[in-house]
């Protein structure tokens, strides 16, 4: 047994009852396994939602910490420091153009708050286009561009009202539009993320830069959850060759701490006037010491590993559960995958958990697979077969009762 104190008492009955609880009490964490307080191993197939993506207990992240904490922990935007330099640099690099600057933030909902009033500011338009299914976040200004309404009962009037919402995957309704010079930006995800991993059509993103780029319009991609290799290009959009005016990063991007970045096209950026936009804790030396690296593993090597890694994991998918009468799809890109189910999700992934492997879930009948880009060949093996014996095992049952 792992010691310590009994934190799910003390969770239960002090924080805010804003999470659905999952019945793991993580005491330790390595590469893409977890251990609870009694010592039981699980294997990580959510990665803290998408944030421990080089591993949990990441060697080069925790030393670059800890080399950060022995010289300095906190400096102020208003000042220079060393790490935020070389983040930079190294962001920089890896940024579509040069000709671009980034907002520094702490979550990917603050860097998509910078995105929408860089968006307005920029084309001095009111309207948004989001799409539906879509999700951006849960502050006010993200919240508006996220689609399910049951984050937003009871505080419509906080919501910015401009936002329209449409099919995501289809550009025909936007190329229709006959307000296309009064729109200011389209927000999209190029893979959508807690909508349930769903995939674009292979010319969907193309013609809307095409569509953006005639009618003035900023395209803005939410790279959150999709960028820095999960979909085994380092970001989502370059699968379909399209490069936008703003995109956003967060999640990973930190290496566990706290950090989210928003890139745009300098020219729009300039837009934000001093002390329009401004963060406390936003890029602050320890998270940019832990984004340097984990800048510095997203080699093309790493980044291969995610692609037949995700192949591997799709392929033992299908062909463990693909044909089950319990499953209705199986899909994904990289180390992004999903098994939408016949059936509500619930039994199934307690019983995923309860057999040693944490998978995350969307809606009602979707389970969703947000892996560390370390996890092995033999982890994704064992965890397939744990899916299987949960689904068999929930067949069975249902087939006992009727």
């Amino acid at each position: 047994m792992i010691s310590g104190i009994n934190s799910r008492s003390l969770e239960d009955r002090y924080i805010a009852k804003t999470y659905q609880k999952l019945e793991v009490n993580v005491a330790k964490a390595k590469g893409s396994l977890l251990w609870d307080q009694e010592g039981k191993k699980y294997i990580d197939l959510m990665s803290g939602y998408g944030v421990a993506i080089l591993g949990h207990s990441n060697p080069a992240i925790t030393d670059a910490i800890k080399a950060q904490l022995d010289s300095v922990i906190i400096t102020h935007g208003s000042m220079y420091t060393p790490s935020r330099g070389e983040f930079l640099r190294k962001f920089m690099s890896v940024a579509p153009s040069r000709d671009g600057q980034v907002y520094m933030s702490n979550s990917g909902t603050e860097a998509v708050e910078a995105a929408l009033k860089i968006a307005i500011r920029a084309t001095g338009r009111k309207k948004i286009i989001a799409m539906e299914r879509g999700y951006h976040g849960k502050t006010l200004g993200s919240l508006s561009l996220t689609h399910s309404e049951k984050y937003k009962k009871g505080i419509e009037g906080l919501i910015y009202p401009h936002v329209e919402f449409l099919p995501f995957g289809d550009a025909d309704i936007i190329e229709g539009r006959k307000d296309l010079d009064e729109i200011a930006a389209i927000f999209v995800e190029p893979v959508q993320g807690e909508g349930g991993i769903f995939l674009p059509p292979d010319d969907y993103l193309k013609r809307i830069r095409q569509i953006t780029s005639d009618h003035g319009i900023m395209l803005m991609t939410d790279e959150i959850q999709t960028g820095l290799g999960r979909t085994g290009k380092l970001w989502a959009f370059e699968n379909w060759n399209i490069v936008p005016d703003i995109f956003t990063a967060g999640k990973g991007i930190g290496g566990g701490i706290p950090m989210g970045v928003t890139w745009a096209r300098q020219e729009y950026m300039e837009k934000l006037p001093v002390g329009s936009q401004t963060s406390t804790m936003g890029g602050n030396p320890l998270a940019c010491a832990a984004g340097t690296a984990v800048l510095n593993q997203l080699t093309d090597t790493m980044l291969d590993r995610v692609r037949k890694a995700g192949e591997k994991f799709r392929k033992e998918l299908q062909a463990g559960i693909g044909d089950h009468r319990l499953v209705k799809d199986v899909r994904g890109i990289g180390l992004m995958l999903a098994i939408e189910l016949r059936v509500r999700f619930v039994e199934i992934l307690l019983r995923i958990i309860q057999n040693g492997a944490v998978p995350l879930y969307s809606g009602i009948n979707i389970i969703r697979l947000l892996p560390p880009y370390v996890i092995e060949d033999s982890q994704i093996s064992e965890a397939v077969s744990i899916i299987a014996g949960a689904l068999e095992n929930e067949k069975t049952q249902r087939e006992a009762s009727q």
